[in-house]
């Protein structure tokens, strides 16, 4: 008997000897949590990957004891094929706000689908155009103001997901991404587009099986000399719910500097700008301004969907109002403030720590 077990302790012994020597650039993880997602090799990770990985996590005080327990992890022969780091408020995601990705995520030369939506990244850093091998790029709920100006340096991009963030103009560059097939922009603050960009091969005006429009620019503020393929695209004022991407909606560009009746000419009668502060703790505010006199509904769902608190209920005039939510009673978590009229419905996400 004891002779079958120290057998076994030996087999074991040697068999993680065998198996955990990997090349001089990869390192070994004896245990693989479940977030991690092996699609081909060994446990044998690339050094470089889990570098810009523990510099996401330091640089913005993630609580995290390893590289690998970052969101959701795809790996591919020891290199990172798919991080999907959004805050979405489950174990899908990342467990708090990342607010800067640092320059080694250049390290990244083989990932093909990052998704990072509903954080609050305000800069690209300079080595994003190392991530030539991207397909897929997510980053929508944001604050970016721009993106890369050689954004073509991510040459195999057939998603583009930049919707609500504050980008108020594109690089002509994006026109040379020629596998793209999705492009999304609404509700940002485009004033102008590339003028090469109806050079792009995008079906402007259809959407795909699954009901999504390949393009979408809605809720921008593209009032005045617009290519003719977006000016005559049947999505030129369609976005998508920002709550989970489940339905369009209508987003009428945001002509304010027209002096003519808004209620007339805009669908759109309500306007809010984003949470202060945010990440909050217990008290956040935020401004709603009315086109038109409305009954207006501000209401707070948790993350389940479901109702927790009224902010607001009740008629209000056309102007400009000044609304805070008192989250004391309530734990920590993510929040999606709704403000809803007779014809429009907007969210605002909010997070609350305590």
């Amino acid at each position: 008997m004891n002779n079958r077990k120290y057998f076994i302790l030996a087999f074991t012994l040697i068999t993680r000897f065998v198996f955990s020597q990997c090349d001089s650039a990869f390192t070994y993880f004896d245990s693989i949590p479940g977030n991690v997602n092996i699609l081909a090799g060994d446990s044998c990770f690339y050094d470089q990957d889990l570098e810009a990985l523990n510099d996401l996590i330091s640089l913005n005080e993630l609580q995290y004891d390893s590289a690998l327990e970052l969101g959701t992890q795809t790996w591919f022969n020891g290199r990172l094929k798919i991080l999907v780091a959004g805050n979405y408020g489950n174990s899908a995601g990342v467990n708090d706000t990342i607010y800067t990705l640092p320059e080694s995520i250049g390290n990244w030369t083989s990932l093909s689908g990052l998704y990072l939506e509903w954080n609050r990244i305000a800069v690209l850093p300079g080595s994003f155009n190392m991530l030539t091998e991207l397909r897929s790029l997510y980053i929508s709920n944001n604050i970016l103001t721009s993106i890369i100006e050689d954004i073509d340096s991510l040459s195999h991009l057939t998603y583009l997901d930049l919707g609500y963030n504050e980008i108020d103009s594109l690089p002509s560059s994006l026109c040379n991404l020629n596998e793209l097939q999705y492009l999304w922009l609404f509700n940002n603050n485009l004033t102008t587009l590339p003028d090469c960009i109806c050079s792009m091969s995008i079906d402007w005006s259809s959407d795909d099986s699954a009901w999504f429009p390949y393009f979408a620019i809605g809720g921008n503020r593209l009032c005045e000399n617009v290519p003719d393929c977006i000016a005559n695209s049947e999505n030129f004022n369609v976005s998508l719910d920002q709550f989970y991407y489940s339905f369009q909606i209508e987003a009428q560009q945001e002509c304010d500097n027209v002096m003519i009746d808004a209620s007339i000419i805009f669908p759109s009668s309500i306007k809010i700008n984003s949470p202060y502060p945010n990440p909050f703790n217990p008290t956040t505010s935020f401004e709603v301004r009315l086109l038109k006199n409305e009954e207006l509904t501000i209401a707070v769902y948790d993350i389940k969907g479901f109702l927790v608190d009224i902010i607001f209920d009740s008629h209000a005039s056309e102007g400009l109002y000044k609304f805070n939510w008192n989250a004391s009673e309530f734990s920590s978590g993510i929040y999606f403030v709704e403000l809803k009229t007779s014809r429009d419905r907007l969210f605002k996400k909010v997070i609350l720590t305590k």
